[in-house]
């Protein structure tokens, strides 16, 4: 019989670590300083301290290597333990939709943050003696096509740099024009598939969009509860609610960050550079959704220093600390002090439930009272 915590009285909960795909990708090739902290991370699941789910962006990312992409994608799930974030898209329509939702009956703008937006409560689960993961492999032609996506967003991005270099806004004109951007791009989403169904296309319920679906629901909110049409959802797409969703907010604040850093002379040749930024856009795309559900974030060096930057500051704004490969000794230490919180009745607990673990790791250990 596996013993839980819950049989024992023990009421602590686990850190939450995001280990983006750069770190992921130098674990596994055995860098030997992230070899070393995924030896301790290993020690804090097994001590039943921390969990480090995985993610829909894990899975995309890892389905462009070009070598050993399923070794890769089993080594990431083999420590995530059965936890998994919720895809990127539900997690912003599930913000999005309890935003309007506020907004529709005048609740403060602000957002409340909640676990269960991205994460289910059994990550809190202390780890029983067998894990199930399922993973449905990406076919050549699904894998090409991501391919053939990231390239073109590559692109564009290139592109984009020069205006960028030139641009002479504000920080906070910038944030303005990201938000404005989403919502766009929300709106014209919903639009497109609406005209198409419109049209007979019902090809349209099936490959829109999925962020066509959100102002889908928006509507039927708004039907079920009797008010006014569309005007509204306009109207909530351009208000401090929207602007305060932790997906929006983030995500615009860091391409802000970026562009004023372009503004200030990085990437002065963006063909040359083109490799220090290409993986950028999907390292905004999982910064913004699971941040705000984080403990700790581990990611690549540029967009760790943009989450720290004074105008983004996610320490200040969601609790989470972030780190990435110029900042090893600090992760360290974070990791160190995640053990140093253990109390007596959650080290007692294990003893029970996972005496394997303190054979491995010392049943000495001492643990602060």
């Amino acid at each position: 019989m596996q013993i839980s915590k819950e049989m024992l009285g023990i009421q602590t909960r686990k850190s939450i670590l995001y280990l983006d795909q750069s770190f992921w990708s130098m674990a596994f090739r055995k860098d030997p300083k992230s070899d070393t902290a995924m030896r301790r991370i290993t020690e804090l699941l097994d001590l039943q301290l921390l969990a480090a789910p995985y993610s829909s962006t894990h899975e995309a990312e890892t389905s462009l290597w070009a070598e050993r992409r399923d070794d890769l994608l089993k080594f990431i799930l083999s420590a995530a333990r059965g936890n998994r974030f919720e895809p990127y898209y539900s997690v912003e329509r599930t913000q999005i939709l309890k935003a309007f939702q506020s907004y529709l009956v005048n609740a403060p703008a602000s957002y409340v943050i909640e676990e269960r937006d991205a994460l289910s409560d059994r990550v809190h689960d202390w780890d029983g003696d067998f894990i199930v993961s399922v993973h449905r492999p990406f076919s050549d032609p699904e894998v090409e096509r991501r391919r053939g996506f990231k390239k073109r967003a590559v692109d564009e991005l290139e592109k984009t740099l020069s205006d960028w270099k030139i641009s002479t806004n504000t920080f906070a004109q910038d944030v303005e024009l990201e938000l404005k951007d989403s919502a766009r791009l929300l709106t014209n989403s919903y639009n497109k598939k609406a005209a198409r169904l419109a049209a007979g296309d019902f090809s349209a319920i099936i490959d829109s969009p999925i962020d066509a679906g959100i102002v889908e629901d928006m509507l039927y909110t708004l039907r079920l509860g009797g008010w006014d049409g569309p005007a509204k959802v306009v109207d909530f797409l351009s208000s401090k609610h929207f602007a305060e969703v932790p997906s929006q907010q983030l995500s615009a604040r860091l391409f802000s960050a970026f562009k004023k850093r372009v503004r200030e002379g990085m990437y002065q040749d963006p063909r040359k550079a083109r490799g220090k930024y290409q993986g950028f856009l999907f390292d905004v795309q999982h910064a913004a959704t699971y941040v705000p559900y984080c403990n700790a974030y581990f990611a690549d060096r540029l967009i760790a220093d943009l989450l720290n930057d004074s105008n983004v500051a996610v320490n200040t704004t969601f609790g989470c600390k972030v780190f990435s490969a110029a900042k090893w000794p600090a992760f360290f230490a974070w990791l160190d002090n995640v053990e140093s919180n253990m109390t007596p009745e959650h080290a007692d607990g294990l003893t029970w439930a996972y005496p394997k673990y303190f054979v491995k790791y010392g049943r000495d250990k001492q643990v602060s009272p």
